[in-house]
């Protein structure tokens, strides 16, 4: 009788050699091979511990690894579903980091966000130009005419909703993720150090030009006012900057804050 042979050992994956699919990779090829969209509900536990062949155990960590992902949303009682939120995931660690980089006397965190939001509107300016519509410009009317009705109290909001009505047309869900994912860390850590605030006028004002810039269907017109838009926010950011924290605002009292800002970004 032949002495039994042992199953030969796993190589490390090395150069050229692929590594073997965790399970939560094969979670998420079986989202793809399932042509799930998000909020779709993935197959019960029992199904994909039998489609995967790995225990219980296994498949409840990839879970829990794939949802701080934002790539599952796992509703207890109710089963596991595909994620929605693409880059909301993302939303903590920039936070971290950005929070950070104040704490430690460095502003530059702060403004690193204000310019990726430059960068992207700048080429999207562009485009929401020559395709918005009338419609589409009546809707940018009514939020601007929104904000500077509600003064402060609701400029957040009307000031967000603006920017977001730029773009949405254009139907690139992913630009409108992002900037909705900078504006929120940039207005959280905004909050926490005391940045002073802008004049109502001076910010209504600014959202007028843009939009008649892209009411009279200009691209030039209309990437020139978003660029002195951000110009303006980048230069006060280095006049309150340029002598060191502003007194009572440094970045230690950032501690015991709470994630809830409600100063207005740009």
């Amino acid at each position: 009788m032949s002495a039994q042979r042992k199953p030969p050992a796993v190589a490390a994956p090395g150069p050229g050699r692929p590594r073997r699919p965790s399970v939560q990779d094969q979670v998420i090829d079986l989202i793809v091979d399932l042509d799930l969209d998000p909020g779709d509900a993935l197959p019960p536990e029992p199904e994909l511990m039998r489609t995967l062949g790995v225990s219980r155990n296994s498949v409840r960590e990839a879970l829990k690894g794939l949802q701080a992902l934002g790539i599952v949303d796992i509703r207890h009682g109710y089963g596991t579903y595909v994620g929605t939120a693409q880059l909301r995931s993302m939303a903590p660690g920039l936070l971290f980091h950005t929070r950070l980089a104040v704490r430690r006397d460095n502003p530059r965190g702060l403004l690193d966000i204000v310019e990726v939001r430059a960068l992207l509107e700048s080429g999207l300016i562009r485009r929401a130009a020559l395709e918005l519509g009338d419609a589409d410009i009546a809707r940018l009317r009514a939020e601007l005419d929104a904000l500077e009705a509600d003064g402060d109290a609701g400029r957040a909001g009307h000031d967000r909703r603006f920017h977001e009505l730029l773009y949405e047309p254009l139907g690139n869900a992913l630009v409108l993720q992002l900037i909705a994912l900078f504006w929120d860390v940039y207005r959280q850590v905004e909050t926490e150090v005391g940045k002073p605030h802008t004049a109502h006028g001076q910010v209504v004002r600014q959202h007028r030009q843009v939009l008649e810039a892209v009411a009279a269907r200009d691209p030039d017109a209309a990437a020139a006012r978003i660029a002195e838009h951000f110009a303006d926010i980048t230069g006060r950011f280095d006049r309150w900057t340029g002598s060191g924290w502003p007194r009572g605002a440094e970045p230690a009292s950032l501690e015991g804050r709470t994630s809830h800002g409600s100063e207005v970004a740009p």
